[in-house]
Order: C-alpha cells, then structure tokens, then sequence
C-alpha cells in the first residue's frame, strides 16, 4: 500500500471517528440534565403508579384497554373523578403540568387547595361540586407550583367533565422542571438532526462511490435510487417534529407531505433492481403505484384515498419486498430479508416486555408496533426501511473497498508477472546475444588452445580450459526446475545472490505445470526471496537455503535465510519492514499470508538469532476446481 492510500484510510478513519463523537456530542446534547426531564406520572395496567380513583358512589377501578393504558373511569353524565396519589421527593421538578380539553381541574396537597377552575366556589377538599360548567375550560401546559416540602404529602387531582362511553378520562399531570420545556425541545430538534445528518453522509458516502466508480470506468447506476432514498428521507425527517413547526412547513398535504410517504419506495426500486426477472418488476410496478397514488392524495386530486390506506400500500410493498428477497438466488439479498425479519421479531419483542415490565426505557423501539397495532403501520414500516436501507449502504461501500483492494492487489501480481515475463524474454535475449559472440571467437578459442597444446605449459592450458568452463557457463544459466516461472524466478535471485555475495542453494523438484494461478506464485515467490536475499546481503556470511516440493497434492516451501537478528515487531507482535519508507515498504508478509490463506494454508514464521524460516504448503487443486482470485 503505498504513502497515498495510507493517508486515504487514515483519514477515512478519522472522518468515522469525528461522526462518532459528533453523535455522542448530539446525544449528550439531548440529555442536559436528566432532572429536568418531565416525567408523566401515568397510570397502566401493569404499573399503577400510586393512584386511586373516587366518584361520588365512593372508591372505583379504572378500565384499562390497547397497550394497558388506561381508557377511563365508569362515570356518568358530568360526573367527578378524583385521582389521588402519594407524593415522592420532587427533587427539581416544582411543578405539575397539566394538558387538558373541556375539562375543569382542582389540586390539592393534602387540605391546601393548590389550584382551581372555580374560584368562585368554596372548593371543599372533601367533596365534589355541583352544578359546575367545565365545557369552555381548556389547559395546554398550565402549571402549578409545588411546594418544597410536599414528599409524604397526598396528592387529590379533580376532574370535572362529561364522560364518553360511560368513561371519565381522569387528567393526570407530569412534574417538569424550569427548564424541561427546554429539554423537550432541544431532544425533539437534536435527535431529528442526528438522523438528518447520519442519512446524509449515507448519501454522500454513497455518491462518492458511484463518483469514485464512474471515474474508473463503471458507472453504478443502481445506486441512484438508494442514494435520493437517503435524500429524501432526510428530507422527511422534519416531519412532524420540532423542525417542521420552527420552519413553518405543513407536512399534512403538499410535496413535503408526499415526499414523506414515498421516500421509502425509491428503496424498493433499489431492491427491485437486484432482483431479477419478474420479481424485479413485481416490486418496481408495485412502488410506482405507491408514488403515483400518494401524489394523487397529497395533492388532493384524490380525496377519496384515505392516509391509511397509502400506509397499508406501503406495508403491503414492504412485505412484498421482504419475502421477494428471501426467495432470490443472491445470498446477499437473503441475508438482507433474514435481518429484517430478526428487526421486526426484535422490536415485537420489546414491545412485549414493555408491555408487561411497564418499562418506558424502550418506548421509540416500542411505539413503531403499538401504532402498528392500532392501524397506524407507517412508523413500523418507516423503521424496518430505515434498518434495510443502512444495511444495504453499508453493503455497497464495503463491497466498493473490498473490490478496490481487490483490484490494486490484482495489479500488484500482474505487475510481478509481468515483471517475470519480461525477465524471460530479456533473459533468452542475452543467452542469443552470448551464443553469437562465443561463436564469433570460436576459431580463435581453438587456436589458442592449440598454441598451448604444443608448449609443455600444462598450467596455462588448464588455466584456459577453465575460464572456457565459466563462459560455457554464463552462455546456458543453470535450470533449476522444470516449471519455467519459477526456474526464472530462481535464476534472477540465483544471480541477485551472487552480486552480493551470498550463497544460493536451491532444490526445486516441480512439473513443468502447477495448478496455482502465475500471478500467486509470482507474488509469493517474488516477496519470499526477495526478502530473503535483502536480509542475507546485511550478514558477512550470508546464505539461503530454499525448497520447493510437490507433497500430498501440497507445493511445499521453506526458505531459510542468515539475518543480522534486528527485527521489529508494531503493537500487535506483527513483524514490520525495518526500512526507513515504511508507507511503501513491509506488506511482502501481508500479501505472502493472503496468499496462503487462498490456497487453504497458513504462512509459518519462524527465527532465531542468525537464522529466518518461512514455510507454508499451498493446497494444489485441480484446474477447474482453482479458486477465483481473492487478490
């Protein structure tokens, strides 16, 4: 990997790292002070919360009904309800807050009346009132102070109002803070703004790799879909929140209205682009009905469509999607339809130890099925999406990197092949070269020699016979295996070795074919010895033994070399180049195991204080059993 690349993950790492604290920032953000936080003094099924209630006839059980929430009070007509409780400790929270409509209220702690809708009446603690009107009577957020000492004390909230159903809604009140307004607000802009910006950098990871592929001549067209998924859905997470108010933006009709309800289907295009034959457009008809009919509505060119039946459409395609991926022959796609199932089974899950525990912990993983349940799927369906279409992000920027890698790896040992051809041919140059001189100054070899036969110098004759013998030698290179790549390899490290006066043994006993891709062997082979050479040269004695052998349908390999024992280990204890360029250098071992791992064989390392072994045993296959390269 070279100094540029290194820099490109490293910053990568960097930008993951900064989005990781920017939404760590962001949650804490959301969470100023835990004490100020309101919290609902509720009553359900499983958690009563202290609560008892009274009507006029005396003491009374309240009916609970969907979720074990409560539905009311048996009451009749205008009929009171009374609700009374112990107080705990406030801690920071001074105020009960209430929100109600067409209903009057009276507070007591204990026998001090702390708030009333009728001052004009005596407002007994101990009875009710009659003949009261409560119609016109409506609190959003009305407060009422609570005094520091009220722990212990008994808490009577009275309701007055008309029943529905033979049903009194009781209003309980929430104790909030100075500042849990505050709270609530900053919560409901910073988590809405947290999710806006993660499926924007989803986006633009996303358009960065159809860039980056576009520019090395594939261009990913499949991916526009999924990237305006993340757009626009960006764009309808301002719905129905705090930043939809604060905008002044109306999500209820209009192009935000439809842009929130068709965001999803553009994921649904996505997937229905890696499907294939009739699920394909099974799924892509199906998501151009959605868009088309929640235009029709949004625009109110088709009154008569209801939003819960858009809803249900889009349910309906979700489904539809889910199990047309769990059918499709890529494993890819199945193991997408798998997860989903597992999310959808997680968050009934919750729901249900929610719905027994009466723990709230879990409510914005638990709401999505509650309204699912009460005819309202779109938050369910909408989050099943969110979780697909993060999946499949995640998918295509990794299988984009691992290709990227792939392919500079591909070059590498292309490059180390090449690098071996090209040392053939210039190889059997020079032998051609050497063979025309030598027969140039033949005749004139043979004369000499002749010269030397008629004088009695015995020595001179052997002296040139010898020298003879050295240039046969240069003239035709030592063979040392039949295989033609590796006896070329061996013959340039041969040579190599002999500059830097280092002694070379090889034993390569292998057939002229070997059913291992060239540019493996190539790459092993060229990072082996070239390794070995480097640390032999730094020894006064420097030697490398090496064998190649063919055992039990294994190519086996040791190399044993002389080193000069300085070695250096990173913090992991993975041994790393000792050259000062170390963004362009020590990556031999690296792709050496890689290599090996392909081959069904690991890469052993061994040394002592003089000497380096590597060995491995590459699995030989058959032709058409070789593994694709994972280069």
């Amino acid at each position: 990997m070279s100094t540029k690349n290194r820099k490109i993950w490293a910053a990568g790492v960097l930008l993951i790292l900064t989005v990781a604290a920017a939404i760590g920032f962001l949650f804490r953000l959301s969470q100023p002070d835990q004490e100020q936080r309101s919290v609902y003094l509720n009553c359900t099924e499983s958690d009563r919360g202290g609560w008892v209630f009274f009507t006029e006839a005396g003491p009374v059980e309240p009916v609970f009904g969907f979720g074990g929430y409560i539905n009311g009070i048996p009451a009749e007509g205008t009929g009171p309800v009374a609700a009374e409780r112990v107080m705990e400790e406030p801690g920071a929270r001074h105020f009960l807050q209430f929100d109600s409509y067409g209903a009057g209220l009276q507070v007591f702690l204990d026998h001090t009346l702390l708030y009333t809708d009728f001052p004009a009446e005596e407002n007994p603690v101990d009875s009710f009132l009659e003949d009261v009107d409560p119609a016109s009577i409506s609190h959003d957020g009305l407060r009422v102070p609570l005094p520091e000492d009220c722990g212990g004390k008994r808490l009577r909230i009275v309701t007055y109002g008309p029943s529905g159903d033979g049903l009194r809604q009781p209003v309980l009140p929430s104790l909030v803070g100075r500042f849990s307004d505050a709270v609530v607000q900053t919560s409901g802009v910073v988590w809405p703004m947290a999710a806006v910006t993660a499926q924007l950098l989803l986006a633009i990871c996303l358009l960065l790799v159809l860039l980056l592929g576009a520019h090395d001549g594939e261009f990913l067209w499949k991916l526009l879909p999924l990237i305006g998924y993340f757009l626009l859905a960006a764009a309808a997470g301002v719905c129905h929140t705090y930043l939809e108010i604060s905008a002044g933006l109306n999500a209820d009709a209009g192009l935000l209205n439809w842009v929130y309800l068709i965001y999803m289907d553009l994921l649904y295009c996505y997937l229905a682009a890696a499907l294939h034959g009739w699920k394909r457009w099974v799924l892509l008809s199906g998501a151009l009905l959605h868009i088309l009919l929640s235009a029709l509505w949004s625009f109110a060119a088709l009154p008569l469509l209801a939003s819960a039946a858009g809803d249900w459409l889009g349910t309906t395609l979700f489904l539809l999607a889910a199990a047309l991926l769990l059918f499709s022959h890529e494993q890819p796609l199945r193991r997408t339809s798998l997860f989903l199932c597992a999310v959808a089974g997680g968050l009934f899950a919750f729901w249900g130890v929610t719905r027994f525990s009466g723990s709230g912990i879990f409510y914005p993983l638990t709401n999505p099925v509650t309204t699912l349940l009460a005819g309202y799927p779109h938050a369910f369906y909408a989050i099943l999406c969110g979780f697909a279409g993060a999946l499949c992000a995640v998918q295509v920027v990794t299988n984009f990197v691992r290709e990227t890698l792939l392919r500079q790896r591909r070059m590498q040992a292309i490059k180390s092949s090449s690098q071996a051809t090209q040392e053939k041919y210039e190889q059997a140059q020079e032998t051609v070269r050497r063979t025309a001189a030598f027969r140039h100054e033949w005749k004139n070899h043979i004369a000499a020699l002749h010269l030397l036969a008629q004088k009695p110098d015995q020595a001179g004759l052997l002296d040139y016979l010898n020298r003879l013998d050295g240039e046969l030698e240069q003239l035709f290179p030592k063979v040392y295996t039949a295989n033609s790549t590796v006896n070329t390899i061996l013959q340039r490290f041969a040579a190599q070795a002999d500059r830097y006066g280092v002694s070379f043994h090889v034993s390569a006993m292998l057939p002229e074919t070997l059913p291992i891709e060239e540019a493996d062997l190539c790459g092993f082979l060229f990072n082996l010895l070239d390794n070995a050479v480097e640390a032999a040269a730094k020894t006064e004695h420097g030697e490398i033994v090496c064998s190649l052998q063919i055992r039990q349908q294994h190519l086996a390999i040791r190399c044993e070399n002389t080193y000069n024992g300085v070695l250096q280990t990173d913090e992991n204890g993975q041994l790393c180049t000792t050259k000062q360029d170390a963004g362009s250098h020590g990556f031999g071992l690296l792709q050496m195991r890689t290599i090996a791992e392909k081959y069904g064989s690991v890469l052993a390392v061994s040394y002592d204080d003089t000497r380096f072994t590597v060995m491995t045993a590459l699995k030989l296959l058959p032709e058409k059993e070789s593994p694709i390269s994972s280069l």
